[in-house]
């Protein structure tokens, strides 16, 4: 199958899934510290085609690095679903994607991120001192599902 996306050939033996469905797969692949893990997003497209993206899960909020280059196809897709995972079963408050302030499709970027949901991270937010030569997106998750519970 080929997979878009990040590179994964590493060993998905010792992952633990945590989940699964028609289309997505998460697996936690290692615990970095007591606090954030790494988490594997697995998004098919097709019966010869998926989407892998590698995140980080720190305290209450997902981190997404976008690698350089082209977005392959399935990435909107796939985001998508990382979205609503996080959502409806992470139950964080922020999801973070970065890339390079220099990519030649920052702007597009930017606007599809926009469109998703996503805003700029103020320059005087915490992570934002820390960035670099990233530029940070943010997504809030409204958590509504404790008065619903």
């Amino acid at each position: 199958m080929n997979t878009a996306g990040q590179d994964m050939s590493r060993d998905l033996t010792q992952d633990v899934l945590l989940y699964k469905d028609g289309k997505l797969t998460v697996k936690k692949a290692t615990s970095l510290d007591s606090e954030s893990s790494i988490l594997l997003f697995q998004y098919r497209l097709s019966e010869q085609l998926s989407w892998s993206m590698q995140t980080v899960l720190s305290g209450h909020s997902l981190f997404v690095g976008l690698p350089n280059g082209e977005l392959l196809k399935g990435t909107k897709e796939g985001l998508t679903a990382v979205l609503e995972f996080a959502e409806e079963k992470l139950k964080i408050n922020h999801v973070f994607v970065w890339f390079t302030k220099n990519r030649p499709d920052k702007l597009l970027l930017t606007r599809t991120f926009c469109y998703l949901g996503f805003e700029l991270v103020k320059p005087d937010h915490l992570i934002a001192s820390i960035a670099g030569d990233l530029r940070l997106m943010v997504y809030d998750i409204q958590q509504t599902h404790s008065s619903e519970e």
